[in-house]
């Protein structure tokens, strides 16, 4: 699995209640993983992210391109969220991405 660059990642909220009863606190700290995710798409490290619209199942799904399974875990650890134990990693898999359209 050498040639594996793309990695499917979920993270979920620590709380089921997340998106109905967040605080300040969660709020600036989502802030700070919004800006954490555009700043890994800017670098080329993240291909897509974003929330599932499901507010009584919270979770973000992710698909990063980098060098190892280890990067890509590093990745999700250093979120902010994470870090700050607002969300978790849910899962993290080796992904082949079969069919992609680049809009630039």
């Amino acid at each position: 699995m050498s040639d594996v660059k793309h990695f499917f990642g979920v993270i979920k909220p620590t709380r089921d209640d997340f998106i109905t009863n967040s605080t300040k606190e969660d709020n600036r700290i989502m802030g700070e993983h919004f800006q954490y995710l555009k700043d890994l798409l800017a670098k080329g490290k993240l291909i897509l992210a974003g929330p599932v619209l499901n507010e009584k199942k919270p979770m973000g799904i992710l698909i990063f391109e980098c060098g190892s399974f280890e990067e890509a875990e590093a990745l999700l650890k250093n979120d902010p969220s994470v870090e700050a134990g607002i969300q978790i990693v849910n899962i993290l898999e080796p992904f082949k991405l079969s069919l992609y359209q680049r809009t630039d």
